[in-house]
This record gives structure tokens, sequence and C-alpha cells, in this order.
């Protein structure tokens, strides 16, 4: 046998052996939807024996008896029945989980910093809670153990409870909600983010789209501020009877993040938060991504901070804010963060006098002090511009404790 012979045959037999492990499987794979659904059986299969492939690995299938065809319909039946029963049970086991038991699945960032302020609470009741309420700039710019507050009775225990992407109307909402939870705070701080004064109303935009975080309680509490709250309540109905869909996110990134691209994953919204609420902006290859993180924060906030202003949304959730802590008779303070001189340079002076008159409002109008955003710190301290990296959040909140925080509060708290 030459080669050309040899290498024609042994192709055919490979080729032989592919088509018949081919046979095997689909036969395998045929005569298992047969047995486990009857209703998928012919005429013709109830009357002769499993594929050729299979003879030596099952036996013949019995033979029918008289109202066998209609046990096998009810059987399918049954079996459809029961599938479509434990999904519904399960969708509803979910929604009333999300729902009540576990805000860590509706709403990662609010439920585990939660859950980290009781156990702080729990274990230092002697010490005033002072809660900071703010933005992703919070979460990386305020580092409660900076601040070095002995830990001791009546000594303040600050706790961060920023949240990414938050507006001024999110951070009520938030306020709102640790009240509920019994999470009564000794002060309250709360972060001005001059590019979030201008969201304008009415806030139906704001919660349709991310309705899976909200709770049947908030609906009421945001219905005041929406042109329709029916467009809100059907959203966060739709994404409660279908949690599974909704918070699919969540789910993996708790059980499989890696399944996830970078972009997708949540799981740093926990994994990366210490006992006290902060979350370090992560330090890696920092010089080698700011020019770009620089530029993505510049198209999402140059056009506001160039013709700054104050919407209605923004000015009416600030002091219902202020009046929902007063009522509380919860003392209450604003502070400015940071920002690189390259963002700072993006305001138009006419922003300026903008933020300077929202500032003086809250301060003479509403009483409440407002700390101003120290000047000195460099590009290299910023991973884009407004986002602290960790050492410059540790001076920035060491200076916040001592020239703002431990003068107000030794005057709020008497």
């Amino acid at each position: 046998m030459n080669q050309t012979t040899h290498r024609k045959f042994a192709r055919s037999v490979f080729v032989a052996r592919l088509r018949g492990l081919a046979q095997f499987r689909v036969g395998w794979c045929v005569w298992c939807l047969v047995r486990v659904f009857p209703v998928f059986r012919t005429k013709h299969q109830q009357h002769t024996n499993p594929p050729e492939t299979l003879r030596a690995v099952s036996a013949p299938a019995p033979p029918v008896g008289v109202g066998g065809k209609a046990n096998r319909h009810r059987s399918a039946w049954r079996s459809l029945l029961w599938g479509v029963a434990v999904v519904l049970v399960a969708h509803l086991a979910l929604a009333c989980v999300v729902e009540a038991g576990l805000p860590q699945l509706r709403e990662p960032e609010y439920g585990y910093r939660l859950v980290r302020v009781r156990q702080q609470v729990r274990a230092h009741p002697n010490r005033p809670l002072v809660i900071v309420l703010g933005t992703s700039r919070t979460q990386n710019a305020i580092n409660p153990r900076a601040m070095a507050f002995p830990d001791e009775p009546g000594s303040p225990m600050v706790f961060n409870f920023g949240q990414s992407g938050a507006s001024p109307l999110h951070l009520r909402l938030t306020f709102q909600r640790l009240c509920a939870d019994e999470v009564l705070p000794a002060a309250v701080l709360v972060e001005l983010l001059p590019a979030t004064l201008v969201v304008p109303g009415p806030a139906d935009h704001l919660f349709v789209s991310s309705s899976a975080r909200l709770t049947a309680d908030d609906l009421p509490r945001l219905a005041p501020y929406c042109s329709d709250p029916s467009a809100v309540r059907r959203a966060w109905l739709i994404d409660r009877l279908n949690a599974f869909h909704a918070q699919r996110l969540v789910i993996v990134s708790h059980l499989a993040p890696r399944w996830l691209n970078w972009s997708q994953r949540l799981d740093h919204q926990w994994s990366m938060t210490d006992a006290s609420g902060f979350c370090p902006y992560p330090a890696n290859d920092v010089e080698i991504h700011r020019p770009a993180r620089q530029a993505k924060v510049r198209a999402e906030y140059g056009r506001a901070l160039e013709r700054l202003r104050v919407s209605e949304l923004s000015m009416r959730a600030y002091r219902d804010l202020v009046a929902d802590c007063r009522a509380r008779g919860i003392p209450v303070a604003f502070f400015l963060t940071p920002e690189s001189p390259t963002v700072r340079s993006w305001y138009e002076p006419q922003s300026w006098a903008v933020l300077a008159n929202f500032c003086r409002m809250l301060s003479e109008d509403l009483g409440c002090p407002v700390f101003a955003a120290p000047t000195d710190f460099a590009e290299e301290d910023f991973a884009d511009g407004h986002h602290m990296l960790p050492s410059a959040a540790a001076r920035f909140s060491r200076q916040l404790a001592t020239r703002q925080l431990i003068p107000w509060l030794a005057e709020a708290l008497k």
C-alpha cells in the first residue's frame, strides 16, 4: 500500500469513527428525551426497541398496556405543571428575599454598608454615630480610620455611606432608608457634588431604569418628585416579578464573578469596602490610565461644570433632607471633596459664583455649615481628577476631622 492509499484509508477510518460517534450521541440524546418526556414519543417509538447503538446499554421499553397513552399524557402535563410551579415559587421566594430579607441582593452598596454600620453600632454602643452621605467621591475620599477618633465612649464614630452615582434625591432616600432600618445617627455629613446640582426634574428618569434597587416603601417616598409615579411603580413591579433577570448581575457577582466582564462585575462594591464603609480606589497603573479616565470625566461632567446651575429638583431634595434631619433632632452639615487642578480649571467664573451662592443659601437660610474643599491637592492625588487615591484620602480625612468635624461636633452634640 503506497503512501497516498494509506492516507486515504486512514482518513476514511477516521471519518467513519466520527460518524459512528455522532450517531451514538444523537441516538442517546433522542432516547433520553423520549424516556424523560413521554409526550414526545411517537407511535412508532412506542412499539420499537431503542436505537441499535443503545441496545448494549439499555433494555427495551416495556410493552404499552391499555390506557398507557392517556397515562403518559397525564404524566407529561403533571411534569409540566410542576415545572411551572417550581419556577413561580422560585421567583416569588427571590422577590421576597430581595424586597425584605437581603438588601445586599437588591442594592449591594446600601445593603452591605447597612450590615457593617449595624455591626459598628453594636460593637461601640456608647459612641455617637456620624453618617457621611455622598457619591463615589465620598466612598474614595472619607477614610474614618484616618480621622483617628479615639475608641472610647463619647468619641464620634464616623461611617462612610457613600453610594456611586448618587444624586441629591438619592442622598435623601438613603437617609430615609436608614431611619426606617432603625439606624439613627447622632449627626449627618452630606457631600455636595457640584455636577449633580444640575440634575433636572422630575425624578422619573432617575429611577425607572434602576427600579430593581427600590423597595415598595421607596415608592411613596419618591412619588412627590415624579411627574408619573405609576411609571416608576410599574417598572418596580416588573423587576420584582422577574427578580432573577433584574438581579442577574448581582447574583452572578456573588456566585461566579469571573464569569462576567470587569465592567459588569459588582463584587468590588462589598469586597473592597472596609468595616467603616471606606472603599479605597485601586492604585494599579494609575499613571497609565489617568489621561483616559480624565477624558471620560470631562465628557461626563465638563459641560455641567462650565455652565453650573442648581435645578429645582436638587434644591428641593437638599431642603427636604435638612428638614428630615431637623425633624429628628439630628444636626447636619455639608462638605465638598477636593478636585485636581485640571478639573477645577473646567469651572467658568459664573459657575464658581453659582456654587458660592448655593453654599451661602445652605449656611444662611438653612443654618447648615458648609466645609469648603482644600485646594492644595495635586494631580497625582487623584485617579481621574476627582476620585482620590488612598494616600490623599487619608490626608484629606485627617484635615476634615481636625479642622471642621471636631469643632462642629463638639458644638452640635452638646
